[in-house]
């Protein structure tokens, strides 16, 4: 029982000590405050990301439906979460390391010996044994095995971290795909009305030449301008087959089974205000800076391993159970026995070795320190974009709207003009094209205004939970 009790103690006493660095996040190098504030509603209705989830943001019904089919079916997604549970197995694997393990084993030999090895009577020599053992289990006084048992931890919660971002990401392309099918299906639309009527022209041209009223060069113009448009329609029908063929991907259903409904940007519901809050909420809130951050201390631990391999490693071995020469006595009480090995082993002359392995991982540190710095920097630059974007667009789509209300009402007068025969027919195709290329340009401007709520709501590191009430 005082063995017992003395194993358990040392047992206890290994692992209490750890040489890795203390550690400390990185002083963040990006300013307190965003450089470029969000304008919008009131504080009451601009609610901070922290408050809402993804369902909160994306009202869309379709969209929704999108998104939770693609969280249950997606692949990548899949291989995220799978990659979490390889690394939560290999953690357990360093966490058992710190543990003595204990092997139930049984053995029986048999050896036939001639005479002149056994005074003079050859016979068979039998033995049988049955016991619990423990092999060669480290007393970790200087926090080797319990630093690498953290950094498999910390490698853990990289993988982790991991799967966050890969379910913003999914939520936010599911999204940024939608709305960018909504708005392909508005640019095919546009496209097909104006060759409704540009072919109109080509008619009322071709009526004005059999007429003797205006040249073949008008005739030849006219089909050009159709022959833009109908290129222009072609490419919009395959783009708008890409769309779905992409979100089908992303989802991880065919096309045929998706409820794709929205034929328009103005179709899909968003809510666009979401406050920033500071910059420091994204240590605490994007994945991929907490992903470098667990990187990083994964990195001081494997330092810890690599100091604590300086010092003495002392290991157990030993045994108890029972051997007898004959199966009927092996479970007797005079058949007892036991083994008790311990040993140390501390380096000499390595070559090298050890202060090589320090070096790597002092220099690792800092390759993860730079990295966590510069995840933090990528991701202020993300949001602060974000808001610029966010800002500017709405004036974008006020004048680009009244951009197309202009160049429609031109277009009507250079037409009853042209009918008049008081303008030519190149000013006729010329105000067609303006008015075209007018709408278009609302329409980019409308989609890229709804796009940058996703990519707002995505580099403030929404996008995890369903609803705000799941934080």
């Amino acid at each position: 029982m005082r063995r017992l009790i003395l194993i358990i103690a040392l047992v206890a006493l290994g692992g209490c000590a750890t040489m890795a660095p203390e550690r400390e996040r990185p002083a963040m190098p990006v300013p307190g405050a965003w450089t470029v504030p969000a304008e919008g509603p009131t504080a009451e209705h601009n609610q901070n990301v922290d408050e809402l989830g993804w369902r909160d943001v994306f009202a869309d019904p379709a969209l929704q439906e999108l998104i939770e089919t693609a969280l249950g079916q997606n692949r990548s997604l899949r291989q995220a979460v799978l990659a979490m549970d390889k690394a939560r197995a290999q953690h357990g694997i360093a966490r058992a390391d710190r543990l003595p393990g204990v092997d139930a084993s049984g053995r029986n030999s048999n050896t036939r010996s001639p005479g002149d090895l056994r005074g003079g009577t050859e016979g068979i020599d039998r033995q049988w044994a049955a016991g619990l053992g423990v092999t060669s289990f480290e007393l970790d006084f200087f926090g080797r095995v319990r630093s690498l048992e953290e950094s498999a931890l910390e490698q853990y919660l990289t993988t982790e971290e991991a799967r966050r971002a890969a379910h913003i990401a999914l939520v936010s392309q599911v999204a940024r795909t939608y709305l960018t099918l909504a708005g392909d299906r508005e640019a095919l639309a546009l496209a097909r009305e104006t060759l409704t009527s540009r072919q109109a022209t080509l008619e009322l041209t071709r009526a004005r030449v059999a007429s003797g009223l205006t040249t073949d060069l008008e005739l030849h113009q006219a089909e050009e301008a159709v022959a833009v448009t109908q290129s222009e329609e072609a490419r919009l029908t395959a783009q708008v087959a890409m769309d779905e063929n992409a979100l089908a991907v992303l989802a991880g259903r065919p096309v045929a089974e998706l409820n794709l409904p929205a034929w328009a940007i103005r179709d899909i519901r968003l809510r666009e205000s979401v406050s920033p809050g500071l910059p420091s909420d994204l240590l605490t809130r994007r994945p991929d800076i907490l992903e470098a951050e667990h990187r990083l201390w994964a990195a001081g631990a494997q330092i810890g391993a690599a100091r604590a391999a300086f010092f003495p490693r002392i290991t157990l071995t030993g045994s108890m159970g029972y051997a007898s020469l004959e199966l009927g006595d092996l479970f007797d009480a005079t058949s007892r026995t036991w083994s008790f090995l311990p040993s140390m082993s501390l380096p000499i002359f390595d070559a090298g070795r050890n202060s090589a392995n320090l070096k790597m991982a002092e220099a690792e540190r800092e390759i993860r320190i730079a990295s966590y710095e510069l995840a933090v920097q990528n991701a202020f630059r993300e949001v602060s974009d974000a808001l610029v974007k966010s800002r500017g667009y709405d004036g974008q789509v006020q004048a680009q709207a009244r951009r197309v209300a202009s160049a429609g009402q031109s277009r009507i007068l250079v037409e009853q003009r042209y009918e008049a025969g008081l303008e030519s027919a190149f000013a006729l195709h010329d105000a067609e094209r303006t008015l075209f290329s007018a709408r278009q340009d609302l329409l980019a401007v409308r989609l890229a205004r709804q796009l940058t709520t996703v990519e707002l709501f995505a580099a403030l590191g929404g996008g995890w939970q369903e609803h705000g009430a799941d934080l």
